[in-house]
């Protein structure tokens, strides 16, 4: 049975590459492309827990004939040298030959995950390793591949959810992906229902309960659960630095800003987990445009890395200040209701299945585990000091003064790079008067080391609030001055200044 199941799937990919060699109305471009994913042709991976790609073992499974070859037959039609490689076997030379690289599931790991204890005696969670750090070839992710790869090297594509069903919003419709360079794309457009999940964030706020909306795939995995679910990553300070463009959100349980489609440096991140036999012809159309659009970006790695997807914003500091009302208090509960209602209709549901003698799926068998826990309700005060975190003990349960104190202190927040969410006011900053975030701020501190003027307080901030070194004012008097219209404010690395090594 499983020889004739692998010969199946081996005619079934002929059959479906039987078009590649059909000549396509267009030109190919001379772009040599490499796709790296499940070829196939080889053994289905091993599967404990779930399937690569978080997919369910039944969706996997289904797909893994498929897949590799729609990918290949699609890219074929327009690009004149392609070529696959299952993801196993792949290794960072591999990519060298080629223009643009598609990672469509994760590699084999340069270095495997692993936890190691720091000096403050806490253990820290070390992500595998996939990609060297200078790794410069451009690059597509497909979904949660973003993530897996990319957080070792500080990628801001990161997991914020896999939630991204079948359907963009807020497109960048002028974006390059949409006017070339092989097809012209004008995204038709339809006005859908919000996704919820938008309204329970302040920046949803003046969102109308019905927006315009580009379909990517032809189903999504909210009506078919044997589709792969996309990823979407933090908006949050996504473009605070020259090396990132975001595209486009898409539906999904977060907030309006969360990234479907954008770039980090040579990484493009194509959060829809579909393969082009799901594709929409026009989605087809502009993921052959990403890929020829990055070849640009070849040698083009990141500038500001971003190594702690946990750490606070002030986007984040924002929403919490928001937050801290007793409408948000109202609108916890009925979060907190109806997911406990869920969760118990489901396990039921579930219970009968199994009583009946029916085979669960293994989403229905992972499930179980999670589901007859029901979460408990906070009472108003615990709410609030679980918002206000460690101000609470400023402020107790007086909101509004807690409120009025951040915003307005903005100006010298300061979020602990390598913190859970860890957010604080800096006093040194708040001293002299100038927000942390502007570059007026370096220069009162150079000032103040030319005049003598609490020297001790100006080195402090210099140092924390850059990467350099310096002792002398004149030392940072000619690196401001050699640098300050290259200079920008990251918060995701380091948050500091860096300078853009993209200027000349």
């Amino acid at each position: 049975m499983k020889n004739t199941y692998w010969f199946l799937c081996l005619i079934f990919s002929f059959c479906l590459g039987c078009g590649i060699n059909a000549q396509p109305t267009h030109s190919k471009s001379n772009l040599k492309v490499l796709f790296v994913g499940y070829d196939p042709a080889k053994p289905l991976p091993e599967m404990d827990r779930s399937a690569p790609g978080m997919m369910s073992k039944e969706a996997f499974t289904k797909e893994y004939p498929i897949r590799m070859p729609a990918f290949k037959k699609l890219l074929s039609e327009y690009f004149a040298q392609v070529q696959t490689m299952d993801c196993r076997d792949w290794k960072a030379a591999n990519s060298n030959p080629y223009d643009v690289t598609i990672f469509d599931f994760r590699t084999t790991p340069l270095e495997a995950a692993r936890t190691e204890k720091g000096a403050d005696g806490k253990t820290k969670y070390i992500s595998a390793r996939y990609l060297p750090d200078n790794f410069s070839k451009p690059v597509i992710f497909i979904s949660s591949t973003a993530d897996e790869m990319g957080r070792s090297i500080g990628l801001k594509l990161d997991w914020l959810c896999l939630c991204l069903d079948a359907n963009a919003h807020h497109i960048n419709t002028q974006h390059s992906i949409f006017k070339g360079p092989l097809e012209k794309v004008t995204p038709t457009m339809e006005m859908k229902k919000t996704p919820d999940g938008i309204f329970h964030y302040t920046t949803g706020d003046k969102i109308p309960k019905e927006i315009p909306m580009w379909k990517v795939q032809n189903v999504g995995y909210l009506e078919n659960n044997n589709t792969r679910i996309g990823l979407v990553s933090r908006g949050n300070r996504f473009n605070e630095s020259p090396d990132v463009e975001d595209i486009s959100s898409g539906v999904c349980t977060k907030d309006v800003g969360a990234v479907a489609l954008g770039r980090h440096g040579n990484f493009f991140l194509w959060g829809f987990g579909a393969s082009p036999v799901d594709m929409t012809d026009e989605a087809k159309k502009v993921f052959v445009n990403a890929v020829a659009y990055m070849k640009q970006f070849d040698g083009k790695i990141p500038i500001a890395r971003k190594y702690n997807d946990r750490m606070a914003t002030t986007d984040d500091v924002r929403e919490i200040v928001a937050n801290a009302t007793k409408e948000k208090y109202e609108e916890y509960i009925k979060l907190i209701e109806e997911f406990n209602d869920y969760n118990a209709k489901e396990k039921k549901r579930i219970d009968e299945k199994k009583t009946s003698g029916q085979a669960l799926t293994s989403s229905e068998e992972q499930s179980l585990i999670y589901l007859g826990h029901p979460e408990k309700i906070n009472a108003y005060e615990q709410f609030l000091k679980g918002i206000m975190g460690k101000f609470s003990a400023q402020f107790g349960t007086d909101a509004e003064a807690f409120q009025k104190y951040i915003t307005d202190n903005f100006g010298y927040i300061y979020c602990d790079p390598n913190g859970f969410y860890e957010y604080s006011i800096d006093e040194d900053v708040q001293s002299i008067g100038i927000s942390n975030h502007s570059v007026k701020m370096l220069e009162k501190c150079v000032e103040m080391l030319k005049q003598n003027d609490r020297p001790d307080l100006a080195l402090r901030i210099l140092k924390k609030y850059t990467t350099e070194g310096f002792e002398t004012a004149k030392e940072w008097s000619d690196w401001l001055s050699k640098n300050k219209n290259k200079l920008f404010f990251t918060e995701t690395d380091g948050y500091r200044f860096m300078i853009n090594t993209y200027k000349g």
